[in-house]
C-alpha cells in the first residue's frame, strides 16, 4: 500500500475533494481538530486552501494533500515555520477509513526531508492532544523526543485538552536517515 501513497501541494483543484472528505468524517475528526464547526460549506474549504497557498509562498510552510490509490484521503503540513529560529511544526489528519495502513507516517516522513533539506529547519514539532494516542504514535513512531506537556493549552469544543510536544533536530534525522 505504500507505493501507492503520494502528497502535492495544496491547490483549489482539491477543494471539492477535501470537502467531501472533510464531510464524510466530521464525526470522526470532530473529537480532535478544533476547526470542524468553522468549514461548513465548500467556500469554507476554498477559504483554507487560499490562504495554505499564501502561507506557503509567503515563506511560511507549505500544505499537502495526501493521496492512496489515487484519492485525496487527507492533508498535512506546516502550521508554522519560525524562520528566525528556524523551527518549524507539523499538522496532519486522515479520513478514517484510511486510519491504521501508515499513510500518515509515509507522509510525515516526506515532510520531514522537506522541512529539513529543502527549507532549512533545525527542529520539527508535532503537538497532539494527549489523549490522542493514534496521533501521537506519529512521532513516536518516527523516533521524536517527548519534549513536554502542556497543560490545557487547547479549547476543543467543550474541555481543555493538553497537548504533548514532539521535536527532532536536523542532526538526529540526518543520523536517523544515515541508518536506512
Amino acid at each position: 500500500m505504500l507505493d501507492k501513497i503520494s502528497i502535492e501541494p495544496l491547490s483549489k483543484e482539491h477543494t471539492g475533494e477535501i470537502f467531501e472528505l472533510t464531510e464524510l468524517n466530521r464525526g470522526y475528526l470532530r473529537e480532535w481538530l478544533p476547526w470542524l464547526d468553522s468549514v461548513k460549506t465548500v467556500s469554507d474549504t476554498a477559504a483554507f486552501i487560499h490562504s495554505m497557498e499564501q502561507q506557503a509562498q509567503a515563506g511560511g510552510g507549505p500544505h499537502f494533500a495526501i493521496f492512496c490509490d489515487g484519492a485525496i484521503c487527507g492533508v498535512a503540513g506546516f502550521h508554522k515555520i519560525d524562520s528566525q529560529n528556524r523551527v518549524g511544526s507539523i499538522g496532519y489528519w486522515l479520513g478514517q477509513a484510511y486510519v491504521g495502513n501508515g499513510i500518515v507516517t509515509h507522509a510525515v516522513k516526506r515532510l520531514l526531508a522537506i522541512g529539513f533539506v529543502e527549507l532549512k529547519l533545525n527542529k520539527i514539532e508535532i503537538r497532539c492532544a494527549e489523549g490522542n494516542i493514534k496521533s501521537r504514535a506519529i512521532p513516536e513512531r518516527l523516533g521524536f523526543t517527548c519534549e513536554a506537556t502542556l497543560r490545557q493549552c487547547e479549547w476543543l469544543y467543550s474541555k481543555y485538552v493538553n497537548h504533548v510536544v514532539y521535536s527532532m533536530l536536523a542532526s538526529e534525522y540526518e543520523v536517523s536517515t544515515a541508518r536506512h
